[in-house]
């Protein structure tokens, strides 16, 4: 009978041990789990930002190439097409703290310049108003190079006064200006 209730304390403690070794493997299950849902989440996260900064830079390069119409510094055909890579500009610290290259000159590098995935389209149409232009500007990123699909886009239209480059009319009266001018003097 010795023999027997010897055992029966092997058995339970063997029992007790395979149920601790069972909470563990349940444990670490449950913290696995628990981790890959914290990364997948992470990385919905970090997607969400950077398609939400890419909106926004499309949004910018919309605007300042509308602006660059306006204004008058650009054409349509040359604001029109592929963007080249932005480069980070020294500031006036930056600048001072480089080390200085004398064979190349000052702000400028020796390297062609990259091909960003940001295009610029621009389509004019004629308006009802005499001397404005319908401007639909698009600027477009693609998510590879060999890509048709678009990663990020923003359109913006405007009503806008397209001058030939070489035509300078500063300080005089166009059109337009003419016909809401006072008569006999500037508006």
């Amino acid at each position: 009978m010795t023999c027997a209730a010897e055992r029966l304390p092997r058995v339970r403690r063997a029992r007790a041990r395979g149920w601790v070794l069972f909470e563990m493997m349940m444990a670490l299950t449950i913290f696995i789990f628990m981790a890959v849902a914290v990364l997948g989440a992470v990385n919905q996260g970090l997607m969400s930002a950077e398609r939400t900064r890419d909106a926004s830079k499309a949004a910018d390069l919309a605007r300042s190439t509308m602006a660059k119409l306006e204004a008058g510094l650009g054409t349509v055909q040359n604001l029109a097409g592929p963007v080249p890579a932005w480069e980070p500009t020294l500031d006036a610290e930056s600048a001072a703290d480089a080390p200085f290259d004398e064979s190349a000159p000052a702000g400028f590098s020796e390297e062609p310049p990259v091909d960003s995935l940001w295009e610029v389209e621009i389509e004019t149409l004629p308006s009802e108003f005499p001397g404005l232009t319908h401007v639909t500007v698009t600027a477009v990123r693609r998510a590879s190079e060999l890509s048709e699909r678009v990663a990020a886009s923003y359109t913006l239209h405007q009503l806008v006064r397209l001058a030939p480059e070489t035509e300078d009319s500063v300080g005089e009266l166009d059109d337009i200006g003419a016909s809401v001018a006072p008569p006999g003097g500037r508006p």
